[in-house]
């Protein structure tokens, strides 16, 4: 019971601080000038720099899954695991910037990139893109609530439905107190205490103690680990040393795929990048990638591969056995772990962790989702006479009726078992198919809405039936451990963004939409008067001329990382299928504590530097 008062007062306690600081924080930015209104609200002035923009991202970035997921596929797949899970995702983010960057050339008043939809396809199209843009805001919440709360009831005993219900909650009061400028530096705190965990588990584990002490010590319980498991990982000769593991590959190209599709439909990130000042919104994306990369990567090199040298110590919670697939499942190897390391103290860390954690990412998916149902639902069909405070308070009730919807569905979904790799798994099959359709939107003008709309709905349809009728041959039944296998998953993914893709350039081919651009460059916004004004008019960092140069170079940056950090590095490591030597192993270790010092530096200390 003691557990459970701490489980409720980390919390309980956390949320109501977090409301109190961000209403303190609003009260002195009213103080100096700043004006509440529906710009503030949505996309804070659209005045952020570069270091804030990076911690915002990093820290939408890092879920609950996140943490979790990565510390599993470590347990599962040794030094692989994590090295696949960092690569695959921190990428994504690189390649928004793109977007972003378009947004800003292209429709430099939009709010929300369905408005854009709207404006160049119409209504069809906007109803459609919406639902899988509001489909994978749902997935991604419910896998951070279900991951957040099966870790918080295993660590304290507090009942898992009492935490799906107040973490979305205690998030809304400060959300709703203080829009997306609030997230953002709620995100900036939460990313801070996030990283300094990350290294003081680090220094745990290889630096101090008498379990591990050092990498070296580290190589040498992993290679008894691999004969003590008798070579059953599934890796190359069952080794926790090396990166040549085929299901660590399919797991990274699902990865890869069906994350990008969230990035590109999420419309938080949109926001973001909106929120962005032109000249930072490039340096912002990238540098927010590049420290994304080490929460995953160091947590993981760190506490999933602990799970699996001290799996057979008495420490470990599930001592004399090894974890089974539920508790594997669950996301569990992290808490585990900490356990293991440091008893009461390591739960306590991994409980903030997964408030910090699952609490940022709700927050600002929240705002993305109000901001599409107050604009797109209720400015564009319900009241298109509102005002700025009218669409304000929509912002606000959608925001509050949207927690509520996440707990329900949240309580639904624990309530018929279904756990974090399901969901982890599945999310391609809705965000893939939109892939292509959205590219087009932001790079083609042949695209037209015929071909935009027949191809999300095509690959849709594409991907369950391939999803389904896999799960059935592989395993001979459809149930909710065939379905959420990883191979039926990819394979349903891919065929989403092959049959969208086929679509829309055949019929982009032969029935040209030759769209100009121009309606995209006419959304003006409404200020509070009711008259309208153009961002850019007045504004010199709008300058097209500097503009197109930042596509180019955010092109470049992009091209040249992803073929770094995603084909070139790993794929030299898994064709060679190296088997780490003691020496290489330490250097890949310390290479994850300087990572994580550079993250802490870029979206730590940089923003206080720069603002």
């Amino acid at each position: 019971p003691s557990l459970q008062g701490a489980g409720y007062g980390v919390v309980i306690g956390l949320g109501a601080l977090f409301a109190m600081g961000m209403i303190l924080v609003s009260e002195f930015m009213k103080r100096r000038g700043n004006v509440e209104n529906s710009e503030e609200f949505t996309v804070a002035k659209r005045s952020l720099g570069t270091g804030l923009t990076a911690a915002g991202v990093t820290s939408s970035w890092t879920w609950s899954t996140t943490l979790l997921s990565s510390a599993t596929v470590a347990y599962e797949y040794g030094v692989a695991g994590s090295f696949f899970y960092a690569a695959c995702n921190s990428t994504q983010i690189m390649v928004f910037s793109n977007l972003a960057i378009q947004t800003k050339r292209k429709a430099p008043n939009a709010r929300t990139f369905l408005e854009i939809i709207r404006v160049r396809y119409g209504t069809i199209a906007h109803f459609s893109f919406m639902f899988f843009s509001l489909a994978s805001n749902i997935l991604v919440v419910s896998s951070i609530l279900i991951g957040g709360a099966a870790v918080i009831n295993s660590l304290t005993g507090m009942s898992v439905y009492a935490s799906l219900w107040l973490l979305p909650l205690s998030v809304s009061a400060y959300t709703i107190r203080g829009g997306l400028r609030a997230t953002i530096l709620t995100d900036y705190i939460h990313t801070a205490i996030i990283l300094v965990t990350i290294l003081i588990f680090w220094f745990k584990v290889y630096a101090s103690g008498s379990q591990v002490g050092s990498p070296g010590k580290m190589w040498d319980l992993l290679i008894e680990a691999a004969k003590r498991n008798n070579y059953s990982a599934p890796t190359k000769d069952g080794s926790y040393l090396t990166i040549r593991s085929l299901g660590a590959l399919k797991f990274a190209i699902l990865s890869i795929l069906e994350y990008t599709g969230v990035v590109f439909l999420d419309n938080s990130f949109h926001q973001k990048g909106i929120a962005a000042d032109p000249a930072s919104a490039i340096p912002g994306y990238v540098l927010g990638g590049l420290a994304w990369y080490a929460m995953p990567f160091t947590l993981a090199t760190t506490m999933g591969l602990l799970a699996v040298a001290l799996e057979n110590t008495p420490a470990f919670p599930t001592y004399p056995r090894r974890m089974n697939t539920q508790e594997i499942g669950a996301g569990l190897a992290l808490p585990y772990a900490a356990q293991t390391i440091d008893g009461k103290g390591g739960a306590g860390a991994v409980l903030v962790l997964m408030f910090m954690s699952c609490t940022s990412a709700i927050s600002s998916v929240m705002i993305g989702t109000s901001t599409v149902l107050s604009y797109d639902v209720y400015k564009t069909y319900i009241n298109p006479k509102a005002t700025d405070a009218q669409v304000l308070r929509a912002g606000h009730w959608c925001v509050a009726g949207f927690a509520i919807f996440m707990a329900a569905f949240g309580t639904m979904l624990h309530g018929v078992n279904i756990d974090l790799g399901f969901i982890y798994n599945m999310t391609g099959i809705f965000t893939s198919s939109a892939l292509p359709a959205l590219v087009g939107t932001f790079f083609s003008s042949r695209q037209g809405a015929l071909a935009a709309t027949a191809s999300i709905w095509t690959g849709f349809f594409a991907a369950v039936i391939t999803w389904l009728t896999l799960a059935q041959r592989f395993s001979g039944t459809v149930s909710i451990a065939s379905v959420g296998a990883t191979d039926p998953c990819l394979y349903g993914c891919i065929a989403g963004i092959g049959a969208a893709a086929v679509v829309t350039i055949s019929v982009s081919i032969f029935y040209n939409a030759n769209y100009g651009w121009e309606t995209l460059g006419e959304i003006r916004l409404i200020d509070d008067a009711g008259n309208d004004r153009d961002v850019a008019y007045a504004d010199p960092t709008y300058d097209p001329e500097r503009l197109r140069k930042a596509a180019y170079v955010a092109r470049g940056i992009t091209i040249f990382l992803f073929l770094a950090l995603f084909i070139i590095w790993p794929l030299i490591l898994y064709g060679t299928a190296y088997m780490f030597s003691k020496k290489f192993f330490t250097g890949w270790v310390i290479v994850s504590l300087l990572w994580a010092f550079f993250s802490f530096f870029s979206v730590t200390v940089f923003p206080i530097i720069e603002g």
